[in-house]
């Protein structure tokens, strides 16, 4: 008797992990294509995309969203992210990053620094470095830098317009961002 309900259990998983498998959206790790890794991948919803780099095999995509007003019920502000995915549509995407949007920010712009760090099983490391970005609020500012804080100058940073918004975006391990006026007086400062 024991056998034979063991035998049925099994059988019934075995439907129920098929049903799942073929005739809904449950995914297993990879994805299809981009786009696909972006809605199933992500799990905020997506309210724009606004710029996407690749760099040491990963793709960066920077977008927006609105903060879960269950977890965060006094934010009232479209959040900046980002998400890094590895892989190919021939060979699947796979979401390798966490997601969070850790963020200074003033009247001025808003610096988000968020770090990529990958290992296989072994602890080798696959990937590991930053991206600082944010948005430019204040009309004033022209450029945008960032350096680390060891470093003695500034590189400048492409601002990015996406929809009326300024935005900009660098990949390196800048903790201070400036912003500066068109005649190179610093509006402001974070970091360092």
């Amino acid at each position: 008797m024991k056998k034979l309900i063991s035998l049925s259990l099994i059988a019934l998983l075995s439907v129920v992990l098929l049903y799942l498998v073929v005739f809904s959206n449950f995914e297993i790790g990879k994805y299809d294509d981009f786009q696909e890794a972006i809605e199933k991948g992500i799990p905020n919803k997506v309210n724009d995309i606004i710029h996407t780099e690749k760099y040491d095999n990963v793709t960066i995509v920077m977008y927006t969203t609105n903060p879960n007003k269950e977890e965060l019920p006094l934010a009232n502000y479209e959040a900046s992210a980002l998400a890094f995915f590895k892989g190919s549509d021939k060979e699947g995407w796979e979401n390798i990053g966490h997601h969070g949007w850790t963020h200074y920010e003033n009247d001025n712009m808003t610096v988000y620094r968020e770090p990529l760090r990958e290992y296989d099983n072994q602890g080798n490391e696959l990937h590991e470095f930053y991206v600082v970005f944010g948005e430019v609020n204040n009309p004033e500012i022209t450029r945008v830098e960032t350096k680390t804080k060891e470093e003695k100058s500034f590189d400048e940073v492409e601002i990015i317009s996406y929809q009326g918004t300024r935005y900009y975006f660098k990949i390196g391990n800048e903790m201070v961002v400036r912003g500066l006026s068109e005649s190179g007086d610093v509006i402001d400062r974070q970091g360092g």
